[in-house]
């Protein structure tokens, strides 16, 4: 057999060293989470169509240039890739680290999830309890009305449902408002235990199929953020506990405080009044007695829920201290706050409270004082609806008793 011309040997040679560059361009997209190398891998396929017509060294020598510049392009393009998912990975991180916002948070996940594996379009569901929907929070922009999943239904809701990650070309496809692609996945998004929703990806950047290492991509990166999702809602708690009483849910004497504070500077920068009242469960040492110290508790939680259900939404109620609670009126003078006073003062004699199957009339002494009428500082009218407290204990109890103006201070 003789020997192949020079040409064909040399095109030889120049088409097995672009198919190995090829080969290893294409082995790095795809282990890199990109699916670039598919289109690595049409190239090549044209590559070697374009050589079976080659006849003359010249023509060998312009598939070596066409070659490189397919190369230097393929991999112009793996290189943008490989930094917009850096990005978006280092975007997460940042936003996991440095926010205690759950909704940035889930904003960051979609936008990562769908970067991670190509999709062309990145959503996260919010699973509302109450009405067992999904509500979409992110991926359809600003402008569009308000889009609900039925739990259990198309994609996400399935997903949701079943509390397990899905693909699509499966037994669920997506359905409106899901987007009608020809490839999906969705992930549930737990934290603490409790369903917040799903995290789901729709179409595919290269038109290809999402495979079961993209479903296991995506179920890594959710899995990471629930967990983020979890110190936040670690961090919500302590903050809650620190401004709450723990038992009733009120402000505690803390928070209180600084919201008196703010409440009396802008008073008193537009020259408005402020309503003070302070309320005092009468013989609760009697309760205990009778009922022990959890009956005592129940009556602290009921008379908590009774004084929240009569005020109004800018009204602050707190407990103080004991059996002691305030409530801090915006916008509300000494009658105004003497007429909130017996509101709630009827609402919690007028129906007994129960416990353990017994029952009980429960009565509160009030005592009441506004800015400017009572005092011009927190502490002076603090210590004025005290004072008118301590006298409607002494005229009889279940009583409502008016601070007096002597008590006004510059204080």
């Amino acid at each position: 057999m003789r020997p192949p011309p020079p040409f064909t040997r040399s095109l030889a040679v120049a088409l097995g060293v672009a198919a190995g560059w090829l080969l290893v361009v294409a082995v790095i997209a795809v282990a890199a989470g990109n699916l670039v190398g598919i289109a690595v891998l049409a190239a090549v396929g044209a590559v070697m169509a374009a050589a079976c017509g080659l006849a003359t060294w010249r023509s060998a020598r312009r598939v070596e240039a066409w070659l490189g510049e397919q190369l230097h392009g393929t991999a112009r393009d793996l290189e943008t890739s490989q930094q917009a998912f850096r990005r978006a990975i280092a975007r997460l991180g940042e936003t996991l680290a440095a926010t205690h916002d759950r909704e940035k948070i889930l904003e960051a996940v979609s936008e990562t999830a769908q970067l991670a594996v190509g999709a062309q379009r990145g959503i996260f569901y919010e699973y509302i309890p109450a009405r067992k929907v999904l509500l979409a929070r992110s991926g359809f922009g600003p402008d569009v009305p308000e889009l609900h999943l039925p739990l259990g239904t198309g994609l996400a809701g399935a997903s949701a449902e079943g509390r397990a990650p899905l693909r699509y070309p499966g037994p669920i496809a997506p359905v409106f408002p899901e987007p009608e692609v020809g490839t999906a996945m969705a992930v549930p998004f737990s934290s603490r235990g409790q369903l917040l929703g799903v995290v789901a990806v729709y179409g595919h950047t290269a038109g290809a199929t999402f495979g079961d290492d993209d479903v296991e991509a995506l179920v890594t990166l959710v899995a990471q953020a629930g967990t983020a999702v979890d110190n936040v809602s670690l961090h919500e708690e302590a903050r809650r506990l620190s401004i709450t009483d723990g038992l009733t849910g009120l402000w505690n004497r803390r928070q209180l405080d600084l919201r008196c504070q703010e409440e009396l500077e802008r008073a008193i920068r537009f020259s408005r009044p402020v309503g003070v009242v302070f309320c005092d469960v009468d013989l609760f040492k009697d309760v205990n007695t009778e009922w022990q110290h959890l009956g005592g508790d129940a009556v602290l939680v009921e008379v908590a829920q009774r004084l929240s259900a009569a005020t109004r939404e800018i009204d602050v109620v707190a407990r103080y201290g004991g059996e002691e609670f305030v409530l801090l009126l915006p916008e509300t003078d000494l009658a105004g706050a003497r007429i909130l006073a017996e509101k709630v003062r009827r609402a919690m004699c007028d129906e007994p409270v129960e416990h353990n199957g017994k029952t009980r009339t429960v009565t509160l002494s009030l005592g009441v004082a506004s800015y400017p009428h009572s005092g011009t500082s927190v502490r002076t009218l603090l210590a004025a609806a005290q004072e008118a407290l301590k006298r409607a204990k002494e005229n009889g109890r279940n009583r409502i008793e008016e601070a007096h103006p002597m008590m006004r201070s510059t204080g």
